[in-house]
């Protein structure tokens, strides 16, 4: 990617992401960590991140063979480094969001990454939101890139596709005890799974040194690979769901994606068809009113204000819209986020939850494209 500039950034590159601030949590089940770059890593529990056995989740946004944002040689940490934080309905909840401002190489993106856990489950969701961080991008193709590392070493696993369950997995055979981990695309829709021996796709065997035209190539598939057996150096896959054309500062993309984990290949896939359950709750538990399509965005006042525990947050959507609803504290800092979604024109109500914060001032903004809007509300004990 960008041989020249990069190559002369490699050294400082790697030693830098050894530094990078992180988070980690868990579901009682699985353990997993995220980095402020925007790297997924887990393992089944007791976890620690060397016993990783997902050693990345990291997505790819490419515009062209020449331009491409990727976690490997882009990605660098903003003031919104890795955190826990609290977002409605779920049970552990991370977030981060990284840019390119360091690279300043295109595509220019922002990556917001979140990681959604509940209690004693063996399954989490990924949530990346993709945004225009300048104008004229044009279309972007996504993929979600799975470097395994099953029995915690790489090398010998199976990397497979299974189209009934929509769910590109990976195990290694012979193991004692086996361990499968596999990956869904639940909205958009996956377009395509690209798997590969990593010596066919990185020409270092222990760094991702991929071109960009390589991982152009790989988000842009859209067939299906049935199964590939790793050599000894391991193996990286691509789980696709397709484009979006980004015309203004601000446009974004919404993408979700399950990992579940389990013992036999039966008990992942329970696991992922109760992820894909979990999702179509997460994405409906905002109500939508019966009042007509407004014509214009807008944000209303919390009610009750002051409020304990609870308040309801009215917002009106007037074109399909990424949308997001976050609460800040006094110093700025995210400490929930109620809406962050793909959602139709309407008038919604939204229900802030904040049982577990401390009384004080806390705002609430909405973003919809280039719509943005704060209010003030007050939390009382």
């Amino acid at each position: 990617m960008k041989p020249l500039l990069m190559l002369a950034l490699l050294a400082l590159a790697a030693e830098m992401a050894l530094a990078q601030p992180s988070a980690t949590t868990g579901t009682g089940q699985l353990g997993i960590t995220l980095s402020s770059y925007g790297r997924v890593r887990a393992g089944a529990y007791p976890y620690v991140s060397t016993d990783r056995e997902l050693d990345r989740l990291s997505l790819v946004v490419a515009q062209s063979s020449s331009a491409v944002y990727d976690y490997t040689e882009d990605s660098d940490s903003t003031a919104e480094v890795a955190r826990i934080l609290t977002i409605a309905g779920v049970d552990s909840a991370m977030e981060t969001l990284a840019d390119n401002e360091y690279t300043m190489l295109p595509p220019k993106v922002k990556v917001r990454t979140a990681v959604l856990g509940w209690l004693n489950q063996n399954y989490f969701i990924v949530r990346f939101t993709v945004i225009a961080d300048t104008t004229g991008l044009g279309t972007l193709r996504f993929g979600a890139i799975v470097v395994p590392r099953v029995g915690k070493i790489y090398g010998g696993e199976t990397v497979k596709y299974n189209a009934a369950n929509q769910t590109a997995s990976f195990f290694r055979v012979g193991d004692s005890p086996m361990s499968y981990w596999g990956l869904r695309a639940l909205g958009p829709q996956v377009t395509g799974v690209r798997s590969m021996d990593w010596d066919d796709y990185s020409a270092d065997p222990d760094a991702d040194a991929a071109t960009d035209s390589m991982r152009y190539a790989m988000t842009a598939y859209t067939g299906f690979d049935a199964e590939v057996v790793a050599g000894s150096n391991g193996s990286v896959y691509s789980v696709n769901t397709g484009s979006k054309a980004f015309a203004a500062k601000g446009d974004s993309a919404v993408l979700y994606y399950a990992v579940a984990y389990g013992p036999t290949e039966n008990d992942m896939n329970t696991a992922m068809t109760a992820a894909a359950a979990k999702y179509a709750m997460l994405v409906t538990s905002v109500r939508r009113t019966e009042s007509p399509a407004p014509s214009a965005f807008s944000l209303g006042g919390n009610y009750p204000n002051p409020f304990n525990p609870s308040t309801k947050i009215p917002f009106s959507v007037a074109q399909g819209s990424d949308v997001r609803l976050s609460v800040h504290d006094a110093l700025g800092r995210v400490v929930s986020v109620v809406v962050d979604r793909r959602m139709e024109p309407g008038q919604y109500v939204a229900t802030f939850d904040a049982s577990s914060l401390s009384a004080g001032i806390y705002y609430y903004t909405m973003t919809a494209g280039r719509f943005t809007e704060t209010k003030k509300m007050l939390l009382v004990k």
